[in-house]
């Protein structure tokens, strides 16, 4: 007798299209669907799927938001299930639109690029390995297909024995181990109707699973007993000049606690051309110190797809701390602790001609600003220089004076890094896929498509004499750099979107890394050692994973921040274990940051949305003599876009 494990007909969901956010703003937010998806997620973004109604059945569209052709490693892809089915019989319906691409049935899915498929395919019936971008057939017959008629696929695997039926009638097999689990998904690389999918097992298979099932989150509770479970230690109310991912601590009002200003943004033209609406200062009580600016009760003045060009530092060395910002064209250095006016310049007038990057950002006569860095270009004892960047194109090194340094035209991506490679006292910047000399002088860059999201500089290597630049870099992956240019590692795992770098790990030599990606197949999370190479990887059934390292138990060994989210968020350790829940206590989940804002060297995490400002503690103290106090890049050169680094360190207590 067969145990049913999953079945749908979508009668209970509403005509029209299923909630999906096809937006940068997964990037680094969380955001839950907007309305039912039942038992599914999608696990490809830049697709759009839609219930429809016919002959009073409900039927599932799978097209595609930006062409029907395209990579094929991002087609379409809805899915269901548990990652530890094993053995298993799965059945669909599906009617292809079109002639010229792939429909079919994904199963012992891991991720959108790591699965088995059933397919039909230019007249024929496919059985395919699908691993990170290659495909390997496994099995083939001649099939031919009509678009106007639906087809029952269905597919039974049972250790390594795969059979494949199309119409009830058994037509490929083949014999293959390498996934041994995982769920099923609908794809269709061109337009296509599902209208059902049945899961079953047979009674053996599903009480193994059900075993397998148990045995395992027996283990991970008793995982989770050993960390801290997060407490409330902070409720904030900002309702009606909140924002998304916008953040940044400082010493506004005192060097012994940290304070926070939040930015709203006006886009100007779009989302790659905005500037800031209002700064809103305050303290870790919720008192508002100041704000600049007139804010806006309104979601898109606090959500934004791009970064935001503000930080806290104190740029002039009076020992406080000033706010910079650029608004309406002006860059500003605002008291931090009133919030006046100390100074301000024009931004950058826009250069004309080829471009570097991918825009052209003269729709107005000055940039409107892209970020702000500072940097310590002169060799100063203390950083006291400001970069400031259009979107894709330029960069402009500027003294605390506002006197012009230099500026380069390259692919500058998002947010660049400034670094002492070389231990003269200078920092050099690495910004894109190019390093600059602190005098403006480019010293190498490379010849790459897309452009770097996130870059993490340090020894991570123990091996290695040198620091290493880990970047994500969109569609050219994940790479590691020497400080010379040299390509150390690179790997190609979908479009590489966030980056972080610390001691996950203590079997392992050095730091490790995990990288998160977004367009395309977006929300992989990946495990990589020192020298790059991956270990393992996973997909949360969301995106908007953030991977910031957190110091969460103070004992050398730190975990990952996804996000806010009770369902799937949380903390991770280096073998992707989600070890720390958050509680199902109504908090906010849209954005998240790691920091200490305690002064116990762990890590507070602060979760926030458009209303208010949750920060969660330890439930309980530090035990022991020495505690974890990791280095970590610094306060003021903060960013949506910025790569997070934690390099060991530990203090006495």
């Amino acid at each position: 007798m067969a145990q049913t494990l999953a079945r749908e007909d979508f009668s209970d969901f509403p005509i029209g299209p299923i909630p999906i956010d096809n937006t940068a703003t997964g990037e680094y937010h969380y955001r839950g669907p907007d309305g039912h998806i039942g038992q599914w997620y999608p696990s490809v973004n830049r697709a759009e799927w839609t219930v429809v109604e016919h002959e009073g059945r409900h039927r599932i569209l799978a097209t595609r938001t930006r062409g029907v052709h395209g990579d094929r490693a991002k087609a379409p892809t809805l899915v269901t299930g548990d990652l530890l089915w094993a053995d298993y019989t799965a059945e669909t319906r599906v009617q292809p639109l079109r002639a010229d691409g792939f429909v079919g049935l994904a199963f012992r899915y891991e991720s959108s690029r790591a699965y088995y498929r059933l397919q039909l395919e230019e007249g024929k019936a496919q059985l395919l390995y699908v691993s990170h971008g290659t495909e390997e057939e496994l099995a083939a017959a001649e099939f031919d297909y009509s678009c106007d008629k639906t087809y029952e696929l269905c597919v039974a695997v049972e250790g390594d024995k795969i059979q494949a039926f199309v119409e009830r009638e058994l037509i490929l097999e083949a014999t293959d181990d390498r996934y041994k689990t995982g769920r099923v998904a609908l794809v269709a690389a061109v337009p296509a109707l599902f209208d059902s999918l049945h899961v079953s097992a047979s009674d053996a298979a599903h009480e193994a699973f059900v075993r397998t099932r148990e045995r395992t989150q027996r283990e991970l509770d008793e995982l989770r007993e050993r960390y801290p479970k997060p407490v409330v230690w902070k409720k904030i109310d900002t309702k009606g000049f909140g924002a998304g991912r916008q953040i940044r601590f400082g010493h506004l009002t005192s060097n012994d606690r940290l304070d926070f200003v939040l930015a709203q943004n006006m886009k100007l033209a779009g989302n790659n051309f905005q500037t800031i609406q209002c700064l809103t200062a305050m303290d870790l009580d919720g008192d508002i110190l100041w704000q600049f600016g007139e804010p806006v009760d309104a979601e898109d003045a606090g959500m934004i797809t791009s970064d935001v060009p503000f930080q806290i530092y104190d740029i002039d060395g009076d020992g406080h701390d000033e706010v910079l910002g650029i608004k309406n064209f002006r860059l500003y250095v605002l008291d931090g602790q009133t919030g006046e006016v100390k100074a301000s310049m024009p931004t950058p007038v826009a250069p004309h001609g080829e471009r570097a990057g991918s825009l052209d950002e003269t729709v107005f006569h000055r940039i409107s600003g892209d970020c702000i860095l500072i940097a310590n270009f002169r060799g100063l004892e203390r950083p006291s220089d400001i970069v400031i960047k259009d979107r894709y194109n330029t960069v402009w090194a500027y003294d605390n004076e506002f006197n012009l340094l230099w500026s380069v035209r390259c692919n500058t991506g998002h947010f660049a890094q400034p670094y002492d490679f070389d231990g003269d006292g200078r920092d050099e910047l690495y910004v894109g896929y190019t390093l600059i000399g602190p005098d403006g002088d480019v010293r190498w860059s490379k010849d790459w498509d897309d452009h770097t999201d996130e870059i993490v500089i340090g020894a991570f290597n123990p091996e290695r004499d040198d620091v290493q630049i880990g970047i994500a870099c969109g569609d050219e992956g994940f790479n590691i750099l020497s400080p010379t240019g040299e390509t150390l590692y690179r790997e190609k795992l979908g479009h590489a979107q966030r980056l972080s770098a610390a001691r996950y790990r203590d079997d392992l030599p050095g730091l490790q890394y995990y990288v998160v990606t977004y367009w395309g197949n977006p929300g992989i999370v990946s495990f990589h050692d020192c020298t790059g190479q991956k270990l393992f990887s996973f997909e949360p059934a969301a995106t908007g994973s953030i991977a910031s390292p957190v110091n969460w138990s103070g004992n050398g060994v730190e975990l990952s921040l996804l996000s806010g989210s009770i369902e799937h968020g949380g903390m991770v350790d280096g073998h992707g274990r989600r070890v720390v829940v958050f509680p199902d206590d109504g908090h906010p989940d849209l954005a998240a940051e790691v920091l200490d804002l305690t002064g116990d060297a762990r890590d507070e995490i602060v979760l926030w949305d458009m209303d208010r400002v949750w920060i969660y503690t330890q439930d309980r103290p530090f035990d022991g003599d020495r505690i974890y106090r990791p280095t970590r890049f610094p306060h003021y050169n903060a960013s949506n876009y910025r790569g997070e680094i934690s390099l060991p360190g530990c203090e006495e207590r």
